[in-house]
């Protein structure tokens, strides 16, 4: 009697030229407004991760204690030598944003104060590894879209029979990124460290160069007009410093970094293991996984500045993030930008 009441239902509403959707084994969730939320959720067993490195008190952090975040992302891979769709997925689980933040930085190196300089490893144990910079955990706008998921639902189109099958294991899931180079499965543990080198400088130095260099392994690219590597583009934005605060709002344009390391001879596919670590004469230095800067899915791409001569004792060129809430990693005066690998 039920199953013909439903139907009864169904009829009416499609006679009405309403749209009927059909909600694969909604039998297994409760009816709601979530497009994200329809379907049944496959729950994983976790217990804890190891967190070392550069931090006050290395040890386990307990997910118990941890709140839930969500993050929706449609994941795509790099498989013979194309584009491949793996499936849409909504996860709720512990974003590296809390994990970390019950363990303080204590920074190893005491000549450069700052945690714009600092990234995080993420491994399993087979090996794989993920690496991301602390910048995009406490300084960019979207904290909360890398996490370990708890559990996991398919976003399955409303037409047809595709369903897309559940990840059987926990896997690290980026929800900023654009290809799953950084979907390490079963992470158990994570590594806090600052950026090692040499950093020579003196803060406001009389340098005015008017290029800088991209070091890729042997290959060096001196950069005197971005121009001629790629086009500009111009972004507002509302400045907001972690010290000072509100600066204003300003129109920043710049030319796309992307572009420049790719033309530098990147390989896009090896982004999830590497750095790029942006440094100036002055000694300043900031880093970015490089899956951040040319593995995006939101548009939003960091720019290299042309600001002319016309700042006293700074070189030519400044690194401009606009995905960050905080202006410290804009490098003002850059001279080398380097890729590490990790």
């Amino acid at each position: 009697m039920k199953a013909i009441e439903i139907l009864a239902v169904t009829l009416i509403i499609a006679a009405a030229g309403l749209p009927v959707f059909a909600q694969k084994n909604s039998g297994d969730a409760p009816p709601v407004n979530s497009f994200f939320e329809r379907g049944p959720a496959k729950e994983y067993a976790l217990k804890s991760v190891y967190v070392g490195g550069e931090v006050q008190d290395p040890g386990p952090v307990e997910f118990a204690a941890l709140p839930l975040r969500g993050v929706a992302v449609k994941e795509l891979a790099f498989e013979k030598g194309g584009d491949s769709f793996k499936g849409a997925y909504f996860y709720t689980g512990y974003s590296l944003y809390d994990i970390l933040n019950v363990k303080p930085v204590k920074k190893v190196s005491t000549d450069f104060s700052p945690e714009v300089d600092l990234y995080v490893v993420v491994a399993n144990e087979n090996g794989d590894k993920a690496v991301f910079s602390w910048g995009e955990i406490y300084y960019t706008r979207d904290n909360f879209n890398t996490l370990i998921p708890k559990t996991v639902r398919a976003i399955n189109p409303a037409k047809g029979d595709i369903e897309w099958p559940l990840p059987a294991v926990p896997r690290l899931v980026c929800g900023g990124d654009l290809y799953n180079l950084r979907y390490i499965s079963n992470p158990t543990r994570i590594t806090v460290k600052s950026v090692a080198g040499v950093f020579p400088g003196k803060k406001y130095g009389d340098g005015k160069e008017p290029e800088f260099v991209i070091v890729n392994g042997a290959t060096t690219t001196v950069v005197s007009d971005p121009s001629k590597f790629t086009l500009g583009r111009s972004h507002p934005y509302a400045a907001y410093g972690h010290g000072m605060g509100f600066k204003g709002v300003v129109a920043k344009e710049g030319f796309l970094l992307k572009e420049m390391l790719l033309k530098a001879g990147v390989n896009p596919r090896e982004a999830g293991g590497a750095l790029a670590v942006v440094s100036a004469e002055d000694s300043y230095r900031a880093s970015f996984s490089l899956s951040e800067i040319i593995n995006r899915n939101d548009s939003e791409d960091f720019l290299i500045v042309d600001k002319g001569l016309e700042e006293e004792g700074y070189n030519r060129y400044a690194l401009f993030a606009p995905s960050d809430f905080f202006e410290d990693r804009n490098v003002r005066s850059v001279n080398k930008i380097e890729i590490m690998k990790i």
